[in-house]
């Protein structure tokens, strides 16, 4: 009900207009040539003589930063005063972040790029948000999110650099270009300070892990022409296990009691009963594993094994990392007229991630799942073993990540003689290089390891599956780190990215003159080229290391553009911003592909109090190059064999239902640009210096958007097409059965003849989505007696989010049961309150994320028991108090989750969905609990 009443309140805010106050529409941060107090900036500032600046969405100068399309800036004070660990943090905890993400705590369950930390606004994929570095481009992360696409990476950015993060939601493309169409995020680094800045940073977790230190260096000076800012960061953080959380360091946490027994260290299962061999005192031999906690477990259903209930606790959730970044920015005066500038931001980063264990089963190439014919007990058989740590020792289950990022820009700027117009002209690079390794277990040696140890030699086949004759009491054995390394390598991969630009535009905000006011004009022109390689060993691609697949590809592309945009005073009361941009992106190798986009902003201001806006705008997104150029990306998926379920009905459930299948992702150059169109609309109400508020509305639009082919559309299809009800030489039945790779006939063992062995797709230009929503807020400041207070409301709430895959698809609904299969908030909530007198401050920061559908009720069907249901809100904390030690140096303590918030308790989550332990949903929330830093700044240049 309560949501019902605010989301009819905005709208009935968006549709009638505000009563008109005093003071001019809605202030915002600026960036200034001295770094003042926010707080003096805005009280000193006349309303009616504010500093020209240029603002992100515009290229064009102006005395207001609010414009047509709606900005949310963070200043670094914020950033500060919210408590935020680091770039990541800060963009993920915005009203507009409402997708999920993988991050660290997804290492454990498959996570591609564990090392590196994302943003999804509106609900959309990352690779649709366009993060820029003072408004040039930063260059992909190295490896691909999820195993398919490209993004870009947030953890290498430092915080001591930057002066403040603009966000601007919905299509942007006819400015910045590609990817802009869920949004732009421009990270604006320093450009001025004077003197030397020292600010040291230390903390922890209350619940133990993730201790971390943190020292930053900044200042700058001005020698004659010159004007010098530089910068040095410094940061360390320790890693944070499941066991060192209550909640998540056993499987006896399960909310569901079926499943509260060990996870699996050594098995022998049946392949007739599906039962477990009892071990008798074979776990005894294991008892030291996992730090002491191996037993002989009881699994329902299945019988003893060997196991212990702490094995996915020795995951990290919070990886080791280890990082240093230099920033440099230069400006020389060469006229008064024409100014040389360079800025220069290196970052070098450490990261290990501990993804949990290795394991084994019998002939992992064979494509017999394991199984072996026991010749003595006449039985068909699977053994399992996991090792532990204390088997794998340090080189086992760590992955070590050692990156290095750079963003440089050398350029020239000024003015035209006496005239209105101004130029810059730059050339911009940036690039990231990835090293990581990790070791591996290998086929072939992993198998002639056990074969000495307990299976003994291959006795032949029987109906396919190979034979042996095993010493069952020499299987419940431990290994040692040596004999781990003996049967393992180093999967060894480095990876880099580059983009570069040169960029030249002139601007004019007195081009002619209207009688309501001057008209002003941009245009750019830009070309540049990017590149992307990201090898695999051969061997993880072919068959040979044990259970993993990798992503592999390289490519380069060429693109260039040009722009323009003019801003029109229609009368004195309304303001027109019009833009338009033509990109072209030419594949090196072959494939082209060219896109024009426009944008229509209006701006009506009835009063100077009251801004109505509204705006119309396309954007495309280039194809990605991790879809074009990928050369073979492995995969798992669980499916079902339509084509043997139909010829083998009575064991359809038991053996072709719930497969795990390899799959095999390869590029499509051919692919095309995403598509993209956007509307919004909304006001900015500021009667006085005190408040304001502001609510817009969003609604974004894809079509054409990229995809990897349907492994169930192709395993149904092939099906269609072997019965005959397709035609057999049609397109779609020629594509479907050279896709599905199986194995011989063999008439002896039905269960093993034509073995789905590999499905191979490609992505394709074909699905369509949609996303709306309202976002709204507001300001409060006042000061007297008691100090200086200050109220901030910031609210998003996505009203719609459909897409569909194939045209002949039925619609998904995100927030519709049995739809919801990925983790969206619909609506997110965040807000501050500050206080500051004499020497001391205080802010709170409090973040609401809405409720999320429990996980049974992603598929509106109980889920072992839990009906369909919803997970309550989560609603998490920060503080910060400061006191300043004098005019030069503050110090603060910030404790964020002050509450210690556990993720909402979900039921139904409960390792049914391969995502266990944690038992919550660790794509929307994190287990970390209440963090703490102590922090001291001193500032040997001016008064703080």
């Amino acid at each position: 009900m309560k949501r019902k009443l605010l989301t009819t309140a905005v709208c009935l805010a968006l549709a009638i207009p505000c009563a008109p106050g005093v003071a001019l529409a809605q202030e915002a941060a600026t960036a200034t040539p001295q770094q003042q107090d926010a707080g003096d900036q805005e009280r000193n500032r006349d309303a009616k003589d504010l500093d020209t600046v240029v603002v992100t969405g515009s290229r064009i100068p102006r005395a207001v930063q609010e414009t047509a399309a709606p900005t949310f800036s963070i200043t670094a004070e914020e950033i500060q005063k919210q408590g935020f660990r680091n770039v990541s943090d800060v963009l993920r905890a915005q009203p507009l972040a409402t997708g999920a993400v993988q991050d660290n705590q997804s290492a454990g369950g498959g996570s591609f790029t564990a090392e590196a930390t994302t943003i999804s606004l509106l609900g959309l994929d990352p690779s649709f948000t366009l993060i820029l570095m003072d408004g040039r481009p930063l260059a992909d992360f190295p490896l691909l999110y999820n195993g398919q696409s490209n993004f870009t990476d947030l953890s290498s950015i430092p915080v001591a650099m930057i002066e403040r993060i603009d966000i601007l939601p919905g299509n942007q493309s006819s400015i910045y270009g590609s990817a802009a169409i869920a949004g732009v995020v421009n990270i604006i680094l320093k450009k001025y300070l004077e003197g030397v800045q020292l600010d040291l940073r230390a903390g922890g977790y209350t619940e133990g892990g993730g201790g971390n230190e943190r020292l930053q260096l900044t200042g700058g000076n001005r020698f004659g022409d010159l004007d010098v800012t530089w910068g040095l960061q410094y940061g360390h953080q320790d890693p944070i296990y499941l066991r060192q959380r209550g909640y998540t360091d056993s499987t006896d946490d399960n909310p569901n009691p079926a499943f509260r027994y060990g996870s699996r260290i050594a098995i022998i299962l049946d392949g007739f009963t599906g039962q477990y061999n009892d071990p008798g005192n074979g776990c005894d031999a294991f008892s030291q594993l996992y730090g002491g906690t191996v037993i002989k477990d009881f699994r329902p259903g299945r019988g003893n094994f060997c196991g212990s209930r702490e094995q996915p606790a020795f995951i990290s959730i919070l990886n080791e990392e280890q990082g240093t970044a230099g920033y440099l920015s230069g400006n020389f005066a060469l006229s008064d007229n024409a100014d040389l500038y360079a800025t220069l931001l290196v970052s070098r980063n450490k990261v290990t991630v501990d993804t949990g264990s290795r394991f084994w089963i019998p002939n992992y190439n064979a494509g017999t799942g394991g199984y072996i014919w026991n010749s003595a007990e006449q039985t068909l058989e699977t053994f399992q073993r996991i090792f532990a740590p204390e088997e794998q020792g340090r080189d086992g289950g760590f992955y070590d990540s050692n990156s290095m990022s750079y963003s440089a820009a050398l350029g020239i700027k000024g003015a035209l003689g006496d005239s209105d117009w101004s130029y810059d002209a730059y050339y911009s690079r940036s690039g990231f290089k990835v090293t990581s390794d990790q070791w591996w277990p290998l086929v072939d040696a992993m198998d002639q390891f056990f074969q000495n140890q307990f299976l003994g030699p291959q006795l032949g086949t029987y109906y396919g599956y190979p034979v042996y004759e095993p010493n069952k009491a020499a299987f419940y054995q431990p290994i040692t780190p040596d004999q781990f390394r003996g049967f393992s390598d180093i999967i060894h991969n480095v990876s880099r990215t580059w983009t570069q630009n040169l960029n030249a535009q002139l601007v004019n905000a007195n081009l002619f003159q209207l009688p309501a006011g001057p008209v002003g004009m941009a245009a750019v022109v830009q070309a540049g080229n990017q590149f992307w390689d990201n090898p695999v060993d051969p061997r993880v691609s072919g068959t040979g290391f044990f259970g993993i697949n990798g992503t592999s590809g390289q490519g380069k592309r060429e693109n260039w553009a040009a722009g323009v945009e003019f801003s029109v005073p229609v009368f004195s009361k309304l303001n027109a911003n019009l833009s338009a941009r033509y990109d072209r992106y030419r594949n090196v190798g072959g494939g082209s592909d060219a896109k024009p986009t426009y944008k229509l902003g209006l701006e009506f201001r009835p009063v100077d109090t009251l801004l109505l806006r509204g705006n119309y705008g396309t954007a495309f997104r280039a194809p990605d190059m991790g879809y074009t150029f990928t050369g073979s990306n492995g995969f798992f998926t669980t499916q079902t064999d339509f084509y043997k379920c139909e010829i083998d009905p009575a064991n359809c459930a038991a053996r072709y239902t719930g497969l795990s299948i390899e799959g095999l992702q390869t590029g499509n150059p051919n692919l095309t640009s995403i598509n993209a169109k956007s509307f919004g609309y909304g006001f900015v109400w500021s009667p006085s210096r005190k408040f304001d508020l502001h609510a817009d509305y969003y609604n974004v639009y894809l079509s054409d958007k990229v995809v990897p082919q349907s492994t169930t559309r192709i395993l149904f299809e092939e099906n269609e097409c072997r019965q005959g009800r397709l035609e057999a030489g049609s397109q779609t039945c020629i594509d479907a059965l050279a896709a599905v790779t199986r194995g011989p006939v063999n008439a002896g063992s039905p269960l093993l003849s034509e073995t789905l062995n590999k499905i191979t797709v490609k992505p394709i230009n074909i699905a369509e989505e949609r996303v709306s929503g309202i976002t709204a807020g507001g300001n409060f400041r006042s000061e007297g007696r008691y100090g200086r207070f200050n109220l901030g409301l910031e609210y998003n709430l996505t009203l719609d989010h459909k897409a569909r895959t194939y045209p002949n698809d039925p619609v998904t609904d995100y927030f519709a049961d049995g739809q919801a299969l990925t983790a969206e908030f619909k609506s997110i909530v965040s807000g501050d309150a500050g206080w500051e007198i004499g020497r001391f401050a205080a802010n709170v920061h409090g973040i609401r994320y809405g409720s999320l559908p429990n996980y049974a009720r992603q598929f509106s069907t109980t889920t072992n028991g839990i009906a369909p249901g919803r997970v309550r809100p989560w609603m998490v904390y920060n503080t910060t108090f400061d006191f300043k030690v004098s005019d030069r140096s503050k110090l603060s303590l910030i404790v964020n989750n002050v509450l210690n918030s556990r993720p909402p308790n979900d039921p139904s989550w409960d390792g049914s969905q391969g995502f266990a332990p944690p038992f919550y949903n660790v794509f929307a929330y994190n287990g970390y609990g209440r963090s703490y830093w102590l922090e001291y700044k001193i500032d040997f240049g001016q008064k703080l």
